[in-house]
């Protein structure tokens, strides 16, 4: 699949591509181009063979190419798709650059000590520039840690890879893993200081459709976009058969324990939970704490895990 779109994009319908980019931005709707006709070709590319309905769960590569059942409606409908993709691109593009130029000024108009926090921009854009251009172990263990520290766990499931689990996994002791873990945050803190048009510009569209998703709603689903990430992460590492065959076996423990727990008088606590004690009565609680919802919680949290003061 990939030996064919590189063919219809880059070699027979090259043409017919960069004169639809030329009447976007140059002849038609009067757009600045933010990127080149190579960077948005590049772009289309990546789109055309990783897009697919949200309701496709299943690994499929082209998807939208294999629905083109009539050979000779490949060029027309090409030139329809690249000029959506552009107009699409652009404008995120767009809104991202704007709002990172209010923010400019908003901190050259205010005094360093009240200089305003930082936005949703910045964090959707940290997450889908670091997403974009690290290996899939760095993304693994960056979005393991983040999805944990949003959805509030104290620890990691009893049904699922615990840290000791996945250093084992990866070939790392756990100690390493914490560290490689902090070292990967910092370079996240490292990305919202220095954002800048260019950075913004190298995200494709795929990236700039998670920073959206992040910035474009004051309480953006944190919890949803994470475990997401962390997914299709898990999905890129090598050891990704390791890691189902040992989650399935800490889960048939885990349910084992659980039934084991049902003939158990009831002072006896299931594996899953933890008890704390208040006194004058002992009660189960999950794993993880609930978290108040607020306007400002994704920020809080986000500086929260990249410890940024």
């Amino acid at each position: 699949m990939k030996q064919k779109i590189y063919e219809l994009l880059m070699k027979t319908h090259r043409g017919l591509l960069a004169k639809t980019y030329q009447q976007v931005f140059y002849n038609d709707c009067g757009l600045s181009a933010i990127k080149t006709f190579e960077d948005y070709l590049a772009d289309f590319y990546i789109y055309l063979y990783e897009a697919k309905p949200k309701y496709i769960s299943d690994d499929v590569k082209g998807y939208y190419l294999q629905q083109i059942r009539d050979e000779k409606a490949t060029p027309a409908w090409l030139r329809q798709t690249f000029k959506r993709f552009l107009l699409e691109e652009n404008k995120i593009l767009t809104e991202m650059c704007e709002a990172l130029a209010e923010y400019r000024k908003q901190l050259s108009s205010v005094k360093s000590w009240h200089a305003p926090d930082i936005t949703l921009m910045h964090v959707g854009f940290a997450i889908a520039w670091f997403n974009q251009h690290e290996s899939s172990e760095d993304r693994y263990l960056f979005f393991r840690s983040a999805y944990k520290h949003f959805i509030g766990f104290y620890s990691w499931p009893a049904d699922d890879l615990d840290d000791k689990d996945v250093s084992n996994i990866l070939g790392i002791t756990p100690g390493a893993l914490r560290t490689r873990t902090s070292r990967l945050c910092d370079k996240v803190k490292r990305l919202v200081n220095e954002l800048s048009d260019a950075l913004i510009a190298a995200l494709n569209k795929k990236s700039m459709e998670t920073a959206r998703e992040i910035y474009a709603d004051l309480n953006p689903d944190m919890e949803s976009i994470l475990e997401r990430l962390l997914g299709e992460s898990e999905r890129d590492l090598d050891q990704y058969e390791q890691i189902v065959a040992l989650r399935k076996e800490k889960q048939l423990s885990c349910r084992a324990f659980e039934n084991l727990d049902s003939i158990m008088p009831d002072s006896m606590c299931s594996p899953c939970f933890y008890s704390i004690s208040t006194g004058e009565e002992e009660y189960e609680e999950f794993i993880f704490k609930e978290i108040p919802v607020q306007s400002n919680r994704i920020v809080r949290m986000f500086k929260e895990l990249i410890r940024m003061k």
